[in-house]
């Protein structure tokens, strides 16, 4: 594959605006994607975003975080597209202005760049689980990568519903505060059967206990609540 051809993503951690409850955040955000919209078209980065409101994990996934409300997923045109999506983010003036009125932060700030890879083809469904993984300061990044691929043992999360299957590997430097090395996404068809399949994501998450820091790694159960464009991969 030329590196021209090599999918990518921009993934941002979202938390709402303090004076905005769950379900506000919910009908502003999607407004927000108007901004994103005028964005997707022409020579711009962005090929489609996907944005993933996160849920109360209590009675679904044992471990999972409450502490952020949601992540916004966008497509790149390709791995050499980072450059100029990182322009987009910090020089618009007009999407600045609104994303401080939807976040309690820039989205710059909560930004990493990822090259994306498909680990199991499938379609995008209503609900995703994200891992945020930090890798351990003793493990080495290249070493870390190849930890995370897909091992047999990771087939009983296929058994367990897992429909699709995204490794999003960081590249470049990531933000203060949020220097996550990896996130994965695993998408299934309802909140149910992510309840069902705890044990199997619990015990691939356990797997990777020795290279990824899980203290410091966050895992998010989200539905997917707005989508447009294309998606890569």
């Amino acid at each position: 594959m030329s590196i021209v051809d090599h999918p990518a993503k921009a993934i941002y951690l979202a938390n709402r605006h303090p004076r905005l409850s769950r379900s506000e955040f919910r009908e502003r955000w999607v407004q927000h994607s108007l901004v994103g919209e005028a964005m997707a078209g022409g020579p711009q980065p962005i090929a489609g975003l996907r944005y993933c409101l996160a849920v109360d994990p209590d009675g679904l996934l044992p471990g999972a975080s409450n502490e952020h409300d949601g992540v916004g997923l966008l497509a790149l045109r390709s791995v050499v597209s980072i450059p100029s999506m990182h322009a987009v983010l910090t020089r618009n003036d007009i999407a600045l202005a609104d994303e401080l009125r939807t976040f309690e932060r820039a989205v710059e700030d909560v930004t990493l760049y990822a090259a994306s890879e498909l680990v199991v083809d499938g379609p995008e469904t209503e609900v995703v689980v994200f891992d945020y993984a930090r890798r351990r300061e003793t493990v080495d990044p290249v070493e870390h990568v190849r930890a995370l691929e897909r091992h047999p043992e990771d087939d009983a999360l296929l058994e367990a519903g897992v429909r699709r299957w995204v490794r999003n590997v960081a590249v470049g430097a990531t933000p203060r505060g949020f220097g996550y090395d990896a996130v994965t996404e695993l998408w299934f068809d309802s909140l149910d059967q992510v309840a069902d399949a705890a044990p199997a994501i619990r015990a691939f998450l356990e797997r990777r206990g020795s290279h990824t820091e899980r203290r410091a790694s966050v895992v998010l159960v989200t539905t997917l609540v707005h989508g447009l464009g294309r998606t890569r991969p």
